[in-house]
């Protein structure tokens, strides 16, 4: 199939982005950020409290671990469905209620400290936190002007990992000043007042203004016609190896190091964390490269290939310790500033009214490659072949970096001033 000249699948900002300036811009992408904020936060909020919560309830580690697994079963599997209601009833109104719906669960886990409402619970806070990435790429990507989608999109993943970052340090925190249900109430509280933030400033929040044309025709039923296209399995199939990537480095990095080169855990976990915050300070970076470029592609071709290059040398090469660490900062930032692109590539590949849908189903791959990444990373070092951590980690990027080649052939191509 030969590229499009011309993409009508891509979804422009609505006029009232257009027009809006700079203040109107920070305002709605603090909103949306500070919403993404709260849904890592409270993804990172049950863990550290497993143990305090194992011994007030008298339950086994494995009944402890069903609520992750209860919350992650939630949010993944609903993501697609909560991407349709945004296409048809709008994002503002599935994201408000996505956040009432996880910071009230939080709550009742306080308030309710009996395992049986606890598993109801988690599950209850996954679907609400379902809603946040098809809802907030929609809000961003037409209410922000053009020339800022690109930093938007940086500023909302970055508010994700501060909220990670945040997570075990506040629960902790509260859990010891207080205890454990005190903390959950507090920090579902905190989410509550979000939530009235939001309701307050729901005219930002619009996709558009009164009087202006809707962005496009909302596909009926579940809109899977505009699922099932090669562009957006693409993007799933890129998503799926992001985080591979990503929870496999998060995982099994350090084990792989000590195992490779004899090193220290507390080394080797130094390592990942100038690693993970590397890529960190590459996401914001990222933001500026994709509001710049045109090829987005080829942005993340870039910055995928230079991170499997470092990837595999680490691999291949018996490197001293500052030489490891300087190329897995290398590696971080370069993986890191690839993701503002590779979520303006999802927005620009959307159908007309399936963004809510389309980013909906690509962040399934998100959840499916942390399932899979586990098993996966685990198997190799079950295999005793740490070196193969890092080489088969270098060639998932490079699968990535097809995919997103492919996928670009879709999208927008500009066109000549005549």
């Amino acid at each position: 199939m030969r590229p499009l000249a011309e993409n009508p699948n891509r979804i422009a900002p609505s006029a009232a982005a257009s027009a809006g300036g700079l203040g109107r811009d920070s305002a709605v992408i603090g909103l949306v950020c500070t919403a993404h904020f709260f849904s890592h936060f409270y993804i990172f909020a049950i863990p550290p409290m497993l143990p305090l919560m194992k011994a007030d309830l008298g339950v086994s580690y494995t009944q402890m671990g069903l609520l992750i697994t209860l919350f992650s079963l939630g949010s993944g599997a609903a993501q697609y469905f909560m991407g349709v209601l945004v296409d048809r009833i709008g994002a503002r109104w599935v994201l408000t209620g996505g956040m009432t719906l996880l910071a009230a669960a939080i709550a009742m886990m306080g308030i309710v400290p009996v395992y049986g409402a606890l598993a109801a619970f988690a599950l209850a806070a996954g679907l609400g936190n379902s809603v946040f990435h098809p809802a907030d790429y929609t809000i961003l990507g037409s209410r922000v002007q053009a020339g800022r989608i690109g930093r938007a999109f940086s500023f909302h993943t970055f508010s994700g990992m501060a909220g990670f970052a945040a997570a075990p340090v506040a629960m902790t925190f509260l859990a010891a000043a207080w205890d454990w249900q005190t903390a959950f109430v507090i920090v579902g509280a905190a989410g509550l007042a979000i939530v009235a933030l939001l309701l307050s400033q729901m005219r930002l929040l619009e996709e558009r203004r009164r009087g202006e044309p809707a962005l496009a025709k909302t596909p009926s039923g579940l809109g899977l016609r505009a699922i099932v296209s090669p562009p957006v399995m693409y993007m799933f199939l890129f998503f799926f190896a992001v985080a591979l990537i990503s929870l496999g480095m998060s995982g099994f990095m350090p084990a792989a190091l000590n195992t490779l080169f004899g090193m220290g855990l507390v080394e080797a976990n130094l390592i990942l964390t100038a690693f993970l915050a590397a890529t960190a300070v590459g996401v914001l970076f990222g933001g500026f490269v994709a509001d710049r470029m045109q090829r987005l592609d080829i942005v993340a071709g870039v910055g995928f290939a230079c991170a499997a290059a470092a990837l595999a040398l680490v691999g291949l090469t018996r490197l001293p310790y500052p030489a490891i660490l300087a190329v897995f900062l290398f590696a971080g930032f370069m993986i890191g500033m690839i993701s503002p692109s590779r979520d303006m590539m999802v927005r620009n590949i959307s159908p007309p009214g399936a963004s809510g849908r389309v980013f909906g189903f690509v962040s399934v791959g998100l959840d499916l490659g942390g399932v899979a990444a586990p098993l996966f990373f685990g198997w190799l070092m079950d295999r005793g072949a740490p070196a193969w951590v890092f080489l088969c980690a270098a060639a998932i990027l490079l699968l990535a970096i097809l995919a997103g080649l492919a996928a670009n052939r879709y999208a927008p191509r500009p066109v000549p001033a005549e």
